[in-house]
């Protein structure tokens, strides 16, 4: 079986892309465009690692992750940031998320996969991945 991926993000192109993007890895992919779908999402499936964008209209993505943490603890590790922020101030972010992978957007096929093979991999070890 593959591994299934829940993408969450509001720009439903990106969603396409990387439903498709993820094929090409062998992952299965999920995809939403709020924090109320995620949930349902995971409420419903088995999901192996979610893609999140942080920045959201309905939720900030780090609240939506601790969210996440805490209702879903197998989570921890297997959850990679997306920002298209090049100059994210994280100073202000909690340490769970601070070892969180972020991946900058727009980044690469090879980015995405490298990203992902640890979160799969490694689970609550995350690594810190700048893409580009």
């Amino acid at each position: 079986m593959n591994p299934r991926i829940l993408v969450i993000d509001d720009e439903p192109s990106l969603r396409r892309t990387l439903e498709r993007a993820l094929r090409t890895f062998h992952y299965d992919a999920v995809t939403v465009g709020n924090p109320h779908d995620a949930y349902a999402m995971l409420d419903e499936l088995d999901i192996d690692a979610v893609l999140l964008d942080i920045h959201l209209p309905q939720m900030t993505g780090d609240a939506l992750f601790l969210a996440l943490i805490r209702r879903w603890p197998r989570l921890r590790g297997r959850i990679v940031l997306m920002t298209g922020d090049a100059f994210i101030d994280r100073s202000h972010w909690p340490p769970e998320l601070l070892h969180c992978p972020l991946i900058t957007k727009p980044f690469t096929l090879e980015t995405l996969g490298q990203a992902l093979r640890a979160a799969l991999d490694d689970g609550p070890e995350a690594h810190q991945v700048n893409g580009r």
